[in-house]
């Protein structure tokens, strides 16, 4: 063969061959056709995350003022960081009714997964069958780190409905001094161990004219509190019972003092509110926590808390939900979670003075944050007590006739005098007016003698 054509040849096996394997060789994602059955198909790789279905959203109801919720917008962010499979959607119901804020977004296809509800209604929602229980939230060691004041109230039929978030409980605080010129290291126990103070304070101290109380009128939750100062009357005015003979005469010795009482707004009058304490003309008010931690060292020398012993009548606390329409459940778990440790409760405290929730919160910044910083642990003691209430499914109905009745009072810049408390307690007991007349104080109070011991 002549060296042209064997050369000839070569190249054209070569080409053969090329044109052969071309096929097989071609970039990824070319389409090929299967030996079997002869449909193409890509060749791409296995996506595993990243699709749509494996994204959520949380949809989340809130009621707040709107510093607290641009924090929670600023919290959410950081969750959806460190969460990048869980988007947080978060509504600002305040001003709405929870619950029909809660059908308005059920019938318009679009039902939250949470709300953040107040304690009070927590109950009213779980017997309605409208959420979850939390018990596989809370277990182990957070269940026993819980404050049994903030989770007695959220328990119903042996499960817990709600994990609670923080409090701002409203305290009775007295002024020491008065309470020592009085014959009193501790405060009164009833009304007639008051009035034997007001009584030695009158001979001790003949020039000065002493209010026994502040009554806020313009405030339908402190008047509750106002009205439960007394152990005795804790449980009926925590629920919203009709009043009983001691809440009665509390009313009507308040109404024949009316040119003594003050009448003043503890978180608007803070200022006006403290003076009278400090010249000592008040001897007793109620506060909420958040108010009362804003005083200075010295104003809070000044006074003790009545409460300190327990149990609370207002807790004002709140609690994360899940409500039964869910389909996120593992992701709403994980979001309670993360926004419930004790850091996060430690944060929260340190920006809006809530108290936590939690034990270690309350306890662990004691030693070595500032005191303006720290968390009362104190009050441990007092928030680790059963609520002395814990209102039943009916108890919003009573709140809302409640809140109306007060509201017709007029506030504080309407007297409060004989005429005004016996129609008042006429009409919340739906009972004829007794002509402003006071009962006598019961047989059974305590003398002024036993109040030392």
């Amino acid at each position: 063969m002549s060296r042209r054509r064997y050369v000839m040849l070569v190249l054209s096996v070569f080409t053969i061959c090329t044109a052969l394997l071309v096929p097989m060789f071609g970039k990824p994602g070319s389409p090929v056709t299967p030996a079997n059955d002869g449909i193409l198909w890509t060749s791409k790789p296995e996506v595993i995350d990243g699709s749509d279905e494996a994204h959520k959203t949380l949809s989340i109801a809130v009621s707040m003022d709107e510093d607290e919720y641009e924090y929670w917008v600023k919290q959410n962010d950081l969750f959806e960081r460190s969460h990048p499979e869980i988007s947080i959607s978060m509504t600002n119901i305040r001003g709405k009714d929870a619950d029909a804020a809660r059908k308005q977004a059920s019938e318009a296809g679009a039902p939250y997964d949470m709300m953040l509800l107040d304690n009070d209604r927590v109950r009213e929602f779980a017997v309605q069958g409208l959420l979850l229980p939390a018990d596989e939230v809370v277990t182990g060691d957070a269940a026993a780190d819980q404050l049994e004041a903030l989770t007695s109230i959220v328990k119903w039929n042996g499960s817990l409905w709600g994990v609670p978030l923080d409090s701002d409980p409203l305290l009775v605080v007295w002024q020491k001094e008065l309470l020592k010129a009085g014959g009193l290291s501790v405060p009164p126990v009833n009304l007639q161990a008051l009035h034997n103070v007001l009584e030695q304070l009158v001979t001790t101290m003949p020039e000065a004219a002493v209010s026994p109380f502040n009554l806020n009128t313009a405030d339908a939750t402190q008047l509750i509190a106002w009205l439960g100062m007394f152990r005795e009357n804790g449980e009926p005015a925590g629920n919203l019972s009709a009043f009983n003979l001691s809440e009665k005469q509390q009313l009507r010795y308040t109404a024949e003092r009316e040119g003594t009482i003050y009448r003043l707004d503890p978180e608007q009058q803070k200022v006006q509110l403290m003076a009278a304490f400090e010249s000592g003309k008040l001897l007793s008010a109620v506060m909420p926590w958040s108010v009362y931690q804003s005083l200075s060292n010295d104003q809070r020398n000044l006074l003790l808390i009545g409460t300190q012993k327990g149990p609370l009548v207002r807790t004002n606390g709140r609690s994360f939900v899940l409500m039964a329409e869910t389909e996120k459940l593992a992701e709403a778990r994980e979001y309670i979670n993360e926004m419930t440790i004790t850091s996060e409760q430690l944060d929260r405290y340190k920006r809006m003075k809530r108290l936590p929730s939690r034990i270690s919160a309350m306890t662990k910044e004691y030693e070595y944050s500032l005191i303006s910083d720290r968390p009362p642990h104190f009050l441990v003691n007092l928030l680790g007590q059963s609520a002395q209430t814990t209102p039943d499914p009916a108890w919003h109905e009573r709140w809302e006739r409640w809140d109306q009745l007060v509201a017709q009072l007029g506030g504080n810049a309407q007297p409060f005098g004989k005429a005004t408390a016996s129609k008042f307690i006429a009409q919340w007991n739906e009972e004829p007016e007794e002509n402003g007349a006071e009962a006598p104080f019961g047989k059974s109070l305590e003398t002024k003698s036993e109040l030392n011991h």
